[in-house]
């Protein structure tokens, strides 16, 4: 008989298509499996397209930074691996042009330049670097030295010729200096220029790019040899405003993945629920000619994979083709072309389809073999669904969440998402089961329809339980996903204010000061300026402070160089105090405010006393509050603020930021001609590049957004369309008691009204508590309330369902109503 189950398995599938049950089912999977391919595909071609083109901030995937020159063995270790690499020299420099001289940051490089990104040049060049002999400079430079394509700038000992002007360059490099306006020159000008010499405070980088697995071999096998003045360098993990907004974004593109796979799980897990119900009389009928439960269990489960191939091969050909199609959209998201997919994302859609139908369809299949013979002669179904059912259907479902784990890159959003689900799917099918009861009685003697709605409840009560909690489930992934979105969207443009500084004004000198601060205020450019010092940390508790941390505080990046220092009578306005207290205006204690990051990475808390080298003398406080810092704010922030009492005596500069519009930018130079020692940098290059980055990166959540929500709508139709097949039978009965076509249709439009609104009131509840996990411990963001969800979601899902189910639920002749009765005995 064994060897006879795949035959029967194979005609009782075409069979099956006859039932409204599996073709729901059959759809429901094919779906799943063809948006999950199509959006496994896509999502890891806009992660890789994301990441390559914000890695045109550094110029490359990867650098290595150093403050002397770089050894030949880092290069030697990335072309043993198959890495491409080229090097960079940074350093600032006087550069003039007969009598007048601007500070610059000079950028020496050689071909290939940049490994990511592009330099723009007017006019432009076929070229990747300056020939020898010619430099491309910065508007800045050009208009300051009176400048000209053609004419003669002097570098040193070296006259280079300008052949271009420097547009948009990566690769910015890091602190202040490298903020001065750009020259690039080549690698061979170099050595004749005689300007880098000994002591001079260059930045020496290894630009690097490559395969991201190379990449992380690369960077395991160098990490344990770095020296102290060498420092490698991450887009993610190194760039506070990049690295934070491609964290969030690659997460939530990880997030919507995983919501669409758990949207289809949840659809395939109601249809099998309904498929396995449905099966009950053939199982019986099975069974009574003579198959044995294992038989049966088998034959079922053959069921399932023949057609977990089919629609494997199906959904995953047809995601493929709407991923080609899609390119006519990405096509223009990003600068360059997006890059292939990897092979494996064209598996997990596939993949997922069978873990999906095998694993859920397992508890309805082994429930088969516990249905009793005498179900043939029933008219109803049996509830075969028993302790060891339930614990199946835990296995199943931990087996599932185990398998979306493995393929999706994103633990904590995955782990947040399983928990909240299973909390929701239980509490809230039970918790809308009694509020629609509720609903129904209050309704009762009010409308025509009451008596036949409480009638209607009580019937599939238990399908509301079920029914309701996946709904709810639906809506509340649907609107995660959607406000997070909002959330991300609005964290991003907050990043970027009007009235964020596009100028740093440095090396301000104490009696430049209030020559400066009337310049200012003549001309209403708001701004503060702030004291600095310089400082290395060395000291914690009067004892010095490297063998009192562990390895991994010893590489913290604030032990490697001096810090900038200031102080102050009150706290600065950018920043907030988490822990602690201010010191008062009067005090003439040593105390220090701490920024949190180096608090916590160095372990350090209130009440200890560092101790700084400033310039060979001493000097110490106690720290006595903590701050948080937004250092994408571009505002003079300080790891380090003194009290006035410390550091006052001690003689520093001064340094300020301040925005200027775009037709008050000649009051720059008119700053640097009234104060020609200053150091003005202009960083609304930096600034235009990272808000265009940003802006493709919304656009590239808005893209997956719209996706998500489409397969969240097709799944929300498909879920109904079982809801009303189901329902078919009694509305077939009432027609034949004598109720009108209409009043059953209008029937099944209020319970299904009544269904949305409970449904998207719970959803609320539910997508809150999970934006909040979600905010706190993903996408690291704010925690807010979002109150226009309380009044829009329950209206809308009932209009929604009202609207899906007025479309799909076609009217009843009398006649299909006695074909209908007739078939169910």
């Amino acid at each position: 008989m064994s060897s006879a189950i795949p035959r029967i398995a194979r005609r009782q599938l075409w069979v099956q298509l006859r039932t409204i049950e599996w073709r729901v089912l059959i759809l429901a999977a094919l779906l799943a499996v063809t948006l999950t391919s199509f959006l496994s595909i896509v999502s890891d071609r806009l992660e890789s397209g994301l990441l390559r083109e914000s890695a045109s901030v550094l110029g490359a995937d990867l650098v290595v930074r150093s403050s002397r020159p770089i050894n030949e063995q880092r290069t030697d270790l990335a072309e043993e691996l198959g890495l491409t690499t080229t090097r960079v020299i940074q350093f600032p420099t006087m550069v003039g042009a007969g009598d007048n001289l601007i500070l610059s940051s000079a950028k020496v490089i050689s071909d290939p330049y940049p490994l990511r990104g592009e330099v723009i040049t007017d006019p432009p060049m076929q070229v990747a670097a300056p020939e020898p002999g010619t430099a491309w400079a910065e508007e800045r430079i050009i208009d300051q030295l009176g400048l000209s394509i053609g004419d003669t700038l002097q570098f040193g000992y070296a006259d280079l010729v300008l052949t271009a002007r420097l547009k948009q360059s990566p690769d910015r490099g890091s602190g202040f200096n490298t903020l001065n306006p750009h020259l690039l020159v080549n690698q061979q000008d170099l050595e004749k220029s005689a300007v880098l010499g000994p002591g001079s405070r260059a930045e020496f980088r290894l630009l690097i790019s490559g395969d991201n697995d190379q990449l992380k071999t690369y960077e395991a096998r160098l990490k344990p040899t770095l020296e102290n003045h060498e420092r490698i360098l991450s887009l993610i993990n190194d760039q506070p405003v990049t690295g934070n907004a491609l964290a969030n974004g690659l997460s939530y593109v990880r997030l919507s993945s995983l919501t669409t796979l758990l949207l289809a799980s949840l659809t395939i897990l109601l249809a099998l629920r309904r498929f396995g119900h449905a099966q009950q009389s053939r199982s019986a009928l099975f069974l009574s000619m003579g198959l044995t439960p294992n038989a049966l269990v088998r034959l079922y489960f053959w069921q399932l994979g023949i057609a977990a191939t089919l629609i494997a091969v199906i959904g995953g050909v047809a995601g493929t083709l709407l991923a080609g199609l899609a390119d006519i959209w990405l096509s223009g998201l990003l600068p360059q072309a997006l890059p292939n997919a990897q092979w494996s994302s064209y598996l997990i859609g596939p993949t997922l389809g069978y873990a999906m139908l095998l694993l859920l369809g397992m508890p309805p299949a082994l429930e088969q073999a516990k249905v009793p013979v005498a179900q043939l002669l029933r008219s109803d179904q049996t509830n075969t669904t028993q302790k060891a059912s339930w614990g199946l259907y835990l296995i199943s479902l931990v087996l599932l969440s185990a398998v979306l784990l493995l393929f999706l890159a994103a633990p904590a959003a995955a782990a947040v998402l399983l928990i909240m689900l299973g909390i929701s799917g239980l509490l809230f099918g039970w918790l809308a089961q009694l509020i629609l009861h509720s609903l129904g009685r209050f309704l009762a003697n009010r409308l025509a329809l009451g008596r036949l709605l409480i009638m209607r409840l009580r019937q599939q009560r238990k399908w509301h339980r079920l029914q309701a909690g996946v709904m709810v489930l639906l809506l509340m992934l649907l609107s995660v996903i959607w406000v997070a979105r909002q959330d991300l969207v609005k964290e991003w443009q907050a990043q970027f204010p009007e009235d964020v500084p596009n100028y740093f004004l440095i090396n301000i000198q104490e009696w430049q000061k209030p020559g400066v601060d009337q310049f200012l205020a003549d001309r209403d450019i708001d701004t503060e300026l702030y004291p600095m010092i310089r400082g290395r940390l060395v000291d914690l508790n009067d004892a010095p402070i490297r063998p009192q941390l562990n390895e991994e505080q010893l590489k913290d990046n604030s032990l490697r160089r001096e810090l900038n220092l200031t102080w102050r009578q009150q706290p600065p306005v950018h920043n907030q105090i988490i822990q602690g207290e201010w010191w008062d205006s009067d005090s003439s204690e040593h105390q220090i405010s701490i920024e949190r990051d180096m608090l916590e990475d160095l372990g350090l808390k209130l009440g200890d006393k560092l101790g700084f080298d400033v310039g060979g003398q001493p000097v110490s406080g106690v720290i006595t509050s903590v701050r948080e810092v937004k250092w994408e704010s571009f505002q003079p922030n300080f790891y380090v603020i003194f009290s006035p009492a410390a550091l006052q005596s001690y003689p520093g500069t001064w340094i300020t930021s301040f925005k200027l519009a775009e037709e008050r930018k000649a009051q720059a130079n008119e700053l640097l001609r009234e104060f020609p020692s200053l150091t003005l940098i202009d960083i609304d290059q930096l600034m235009k590049q990272l808000a265009g980055w940003l802006e493709r990166l919304a656009e590239s959540s808005a893209f997956v957004l719209i996706m998500t929500l489409a397969t969240g709508l097709i799944l929300v139709t498909i879920t109904l369309l079982q809801a009303l097949e189901q329902r078919k039978t009694e509305v077939a009965l009432l027609q034949t008691l004598g109720a009108r076509a209409t009043e059953t249709k209008q029937l099944d439009l209020l319970e299904f009204g009544l269904l949305g609104l409970v449904c998207g009131s719970l959803a609320v509840f539910s997508a809150e508590i999970t934006l909040a996990a979600m905010n706190q411990f993903l996408l690291k963001i704010p925690l807010s309330a979002h109150w226009e969800l309380w009044f829009t979601l329950p209206i809308l899902a009932s209009f929604a369902f009202i609207a899906i189910a007025s479309l799909l639920r076609a009217p009843l002749k009398i006649e299909q109503c006695y074909a209908i009765l007739k078939s169910h005995g």
